[in-house]
């Protein structure tokens, strides 16, 4: 991991704290993580790596289910605030530590690793998900999130924006425009506050193609069970861009 990037997620930890807020963004919250959970399953009495940690939210939460965790982030500054929010009596060990290279983790030691919106922000894909399967014991369980490749306006698309909605305070969608997603490369955008204001730093991230995730799951021993696009709930009219479109991607594959 370059140290431009590390000094990105340094200088952003506390914005980034603030705007998980404990609990994950409202997309998190009602579209990502129940799918992710789902896919993980049952963690009681199993030891899980939450790769890329941040401030540590899903960390706590498995942890409450039952899970012993550790939480892994190469930001020291992300590693002390999930510190701070975690009590003592939680079972969850945080450290400081790189996906792109986990030697310091014996050979089959974890039953199931999540890396939640971690892997569109590393150049490393390849290291991170040999890896994570070196690290897995037979039959354990990887979940990775991504922020869906085709639809991704940090990426290759953005929307065509209508009138604000008063009621959910959003712009209506009137289509999405994809182009040049067949080109994977690295590009930055700065993301904002609760208050609508630029991130300290801006992040990078990397569009990479649906086959690439794929194949490189596949090629490193994994066999792929599920691959999902979850959806939002229909009530919520917040939601209404991501019922048209989905907005993320997860992945649950198994090291058999």
């Amino acid at each position: 991991m370059r140290d431009s990037v590390w000094v990105q997620w340094e200088d952003n930890a506390e914005a980034f704290a603030d705007l998980i807020a404990d609990q994950g963004t409202p997309h998190n919250r009602e579209i990502l993580n129940p799918c992710v959970q789902k896919l993980l399953g049952d963690v009681k009495g199993k030891y899980l790596l939450d790769a890329g940690c941040g401030e540590g939210y899903l960390s706590r939460h498995y942890a409450r289910l039952g899970a012993r965790v550790m939480g892994l982030d190469f930001s020291n500054s992300l590693i002390e605030l999930a510190q701070s929010k975690t009590a003592e009596e939680e079972n969850i060990e945080y450290v400081v530590g790189n996906i792109c290279n986990l030697d310091s983790i014996p050979d089959a030691t974890f039953d199931s690793v999540l890396c939640n919106l971690v892997l569109l922000n590393v150049s490393c894909l390849n290291d991170a998900i040999t890896e994570f399967y070196r690290i897995l014991k037979s039959s354990g369980t990887l979940v990775c999130s991504i922020v869906h490749p085709a639809f991704n306006f940090y990426g290759p698309g953005t929307w065509e924006m209508g009138e604000k909605n008063p009621v959910t305070n959003r712009r209506r969608g009137l289509y999405f425009k994809v182009d040049n997603y067949l080109d994977e490369k690295e590009f930055e955008r700065y993301w904002k506050t609760r208050d609508g204001e630029k991130f300290p730093q801006p992040i990078t991230f990397f569009h990479r193609k649906i086959s690439t995730y794929v194949s490189t799951l596949t090629s490193a021993g994994f066999v792929i069970r599920a691959i999902e696009e979850p959806l939002p709930p229909p009530e919520n009219d917040f939601f209404i861009r991501e019922r048209r479109i989905p907005f993320f991607m997860v992945f649950k594959a198994i090291k058999e």
